[in-house]
């Protein structure tokens, strides 16, 4: 079938070469064409007032403009029951720790996801999933986390793989046992790092379950040496890294993220900033969460201006979990990184698509509009790319394709 998206005020190409755009590159993101066309999936072209003969099918944009799918590289999407009261006590002034110690945070939803069935987890991430695709998500990665034992870290990855089959958008799913030390292991760290390495790992890559491993990489969680041992069971069988690193105090995940060369570094609050050189060196994605931290009221915030001055690019994400940050849309994520963090639009618009492609390995068929590429694309009723971080709230848009196929709108 061939498709034309015509009438654009701007389409926001959004394409580099190399895959990715670093902080501080002075590419022009907005292509000159007021239209694009579309077959079997993919683009085509970009035009400038073409005739609309010849096409199967033409959507009038009505002055809106086009952009690369939204890709959220960092959630933990698969999870039973929510964590409202939790939300509550941070604004009585509870602490992300003291929530911890007082019985709630990742134990908590361990817990409860380990009291669901399968179906019900299923369809309760199912109803999840729909709304970021509502909000114009064509990409996302997903991680287990929830369960800390075999059968419902299995369970999790099932239910995204299960996700993959039903959803046409690209979906990547991340094996995160190591999210927290499982109660039944309190007393024998070592037990429960031996378990994942040599139990879960193998069977998970051998299974085809995940396509990464990640470790959260924090103090009285996983310590560096000990990231740096699961992480690298997970590539010793295929699997590629990812690491929660540095977001509350310097733990030495951003040493270990260089070291490793893993695909992305999250959250990077408080990072060694010798690293950096590193990083970029690696092509590894910095992965923001600006959610988190304003909901969390962390205020320590990632040194922007020391990666403006390297060079090393980012992704922003949700972080969407239950706890920390309850957060479905990435608009909403972005625009809080450009009033916490100093983020420019024309740095947050690669952010939310091309950058966080690269790091979930799809760069190279979406996170763009050129041609040749899936044709993941989103119509906004704007005037410019800038106003997706102005107006607050109104964030879904008109029309959203996947592969060429209009799945919302």
């Amino acid at each position: 079938m061939k498709i034309l998206l015509k009438n654009l005020s701007e389409v926001v190409q959004c394409h580099s070469e190399e895959g990715f755009i670093p902080l501080g590159s002075d590419l022009d993101i907005v292509s000159k064409s007021n239209a694009i066309a579309i077959e079997d999936g993919k683009i085509i072209s970009l035009l400038s007032n073409p005739s609309e003969t010849g096409y199967d099918r033409v959507y009038d944009c009505k002055g809106g403009i086009a952009l690369p799918g939204f890709i959220d590289s960092h959630t933990h999407l698969v999870f039973h029951k929510t964590r409202e009261d939790e939300f509550e006590m941070r604004a009585k002034g509870s602490t992300y720790k003291e929530i911890a110690e007082a019985g709630g945070g990742i134990k908590k939803s361990v817990k409860m996801t380990r009291e669901a069935d399968e179906k019900t987890l299923f369809n309760e991430s199912r109803k999840n999933l729909e709304k970021f695709i509502e909000k114009g998500i064509t990409s996302i990665e997903i991680k287990s986390g929830y369960g800390l034992d075999r059968e419902t870290e299995l369970k999790q990855l099932r239910v995204i793989r299960r996700l993959k089959e039903e959803f046409k958008i690209n979906i990547r799913s991340t094996y995160l046992g190591a999210h927290e030390i499982p109660i039944e292991y309190k007393d024998d760290r070592d037990g429960y790092i031996k378990f994942m390495t040599d139990e879960m790992i193998p069977f998970i890559a051998k299974e085809r379950l995940a396509d990464y491993v990640d470790v959260f990489c924090e103090k009285g969680v996983y310590t560096a040496e000990e990231s740096e041992r699961i992480l690298s069971a997970g590539i010793k069988y295929g699997l590629k890294s990812r690491i929660h690193a540095d977001e509350i105090d310097f733990s030495g995940g951003s040493t270990v993220s260089a070291k490793l060369k893993t695909k992305s570094v999250d959250h990077f609050n408080v990072p060694d900033i010798s690293d950096l050189e590193r990083i970029k060196e690696n092509n590894t994605i910095i992965t923001l969460l600006p959610a988190t931290n304003f909901l969390l009221r962390i205020k320590t915030k990632p040194p922007i201006e020391d990666m403006r001055r390297v060079g090393n690019t980012i992704a922003v994400s949700t972080d969407f979990n239950p706890g920390s940050s309850p957060v479905k849309s990435i608009l909403l994520a972005a625009t809080i990184g450009m009033i916490n963090y100093n983020l420019l639009p024309k740095e947050l618009l690669p952010a939310i698509t091309l950058n966080p492609a690269y790091s979930l390995d799809l760069s190279i068929k979406t996170g763009s509009i050129k041609e040749g590429k899936d044709a993941d694309i989103l119509v906004f009723a704007r005037e410019n790319f800038r106003q997706l971080f102005y107006f607050m709230g109104d964030d879904s848009p008109s029309m959203v394709f996947s592969k060429g196929k209009m799945i919302n709108g």
